[in-house]
């Protein structure tokens, strides 16, 4: 789960959720499974997650081109 933000089922409101796939359907989206009512749901993954997950973002790209 990303550290700083807190995932809610969007079926239930329950926190008691966990990572299920890094991403969903397309990209941008990430898989979570609910325990308390046990569906499967997405969440759309903003820049700031993926700071907080340690992956590369675009800023991230930038710098490694102007490096190299």
């Amino acid at each position: 789960m990303p550290i700083g933000r807190e995932v809610r089922c969007v079926f239930c409101g329950s926190v008691n959720v966990a990572p299920l796939s890094m991403f969903g359907t397309a990209q941008l989206v990430s898989q979570y499974y609910c325990h308390q009512c046990k569906s499967v749901f997405e969440r759309v993954r903003w820049r700031d997650d993926a700071k907080e997950e340690g992956e590369p973002t675009d800023e991230d790209q930038a710098t490694l081109s102007a490096v190299h």
